[in-house]
């Protein structure tokens, strides 16, 4: 086994609750306008009259598998956790359009490929290498096909000092509540400090915290050449209610999915190749 499936066990055992800490499951509003952007790339497709075979990579416990099901798509279900296999398979091993993969080592190479979609959510953030993941999955699309990946965070830098400290005291109030105060402030500690601890799964498992953030410029410009429309989705997200209303209202982002539509035939980028700008502009889908 590879130690980051080890690490992500750890974190991922039996009886977890993939909710608590997770915004994009615990907080209804932000769950309903990202699982709206599922649902409208599903109907997108089915009127290009591509087949709705869907690869949804680090599914978790079904978050965002069960209305991709809903919609009416066959599903593919990557995980390297198995307890969190073990979950999906419980909850929808008997609906002949799911299936599951277990994929210990992330490579993805016991799945096949012509799927039409394929769904990463909170995936990239945990990958020691996003870019070369996401210019291999791509592959997996059928020409025409989608990449649609949600709830990772920007880019520390590029998101703004203010918005980074209202987001860091929010999830520090949060994370109060929680209990494990002991293993909390180490966390706090060594972030502080900028150390971090290769065998502890607070640290490594959360990989954006060691790179600060999710480079969504980098990632838009891999794709870039290889779809022919690509649209980067700011929003707001944080595990305190409380703060994921305010923030909303004040128009804050801290976090982005990436939609990137229409899977050229062959074209293939360069990793490392000039990255082209961003519009970051809310694009209608009433995403904050």
């Amino acid at each position: 086994m590879s130690s980051t499936q080890l690490l992500q066990e750890s974190i991922y055992a039996e009886g977890v609750d993939y909710r608590r800490g997770s915004p994009h499951l615990a907080h209804w509003p932000l769950y309903d306008r990202l699982t709206g952007i599922l649902r409208d790339e599903v109907r997108h497709l089915a009127g290009r009259g591509l087949a709705l075979d869907v690869l949804e990579v680090g599914a978790g416990h079904g978050g965002y598998t069960e209305p991709a099901l809903a919609a009416g798509c066959r599903v593919t279900a990557v995980e390297m956790s198995r307890p969190a296999l073990a979950q999906l398979d419980r909850r929808f091993g008997t609906n002949s359009d799911f299936s599951s993969v277990f994929d210990p080592d992330g490579s993805l190479s016991e799945v096949g490929g012509g799927f039409s979609l394929v769904l990463c959510v909170s995936v990239l953030h945990h990958m020691p290498d996003y870019l070369t993941f996401l210019d291999s999955v791509t592959d997996k699309l059928r020409p025409g096909g989608s990449l649609l990946a949600l709830q990772d965070p920007l880019w520390y830098p590029r998101a703004g000092r203010g918005v980074r400290v209202a987001d860091r005291v929010a999830f520090y109030a949060w994370r109060l509540g929680q209990g494990d105060l002991r293993e909390g402030f180490g966390t706090l500690g060594r972030r502080l400090r900028g150390g971090y601890d290769e065998t502890n799964p607070s640290d490594m498992v959360e990989y954006h915290v060691v790179r600060q953030g999710v480079d969504e410029r980098a990632v838009a410009g891999l794709l870039a050449g290889r779809f022919g429309s690509i649209e980067v989705l700011p929003y707001w997200s944080n595990q305190w209610g409380v703060a994921q209303r305010l923030g909303e209202r004040l128009g804050l982002h801290n976090t982005f999915g990436v939609l990137a539509r229409a899977r050229a035939d062959s074209a293939r980028p360069l990793l490392g190749s000039p990255v082209p700008a961003v519009d970051r502009r809310d694009d209608g889908r009433g995403v904050h």
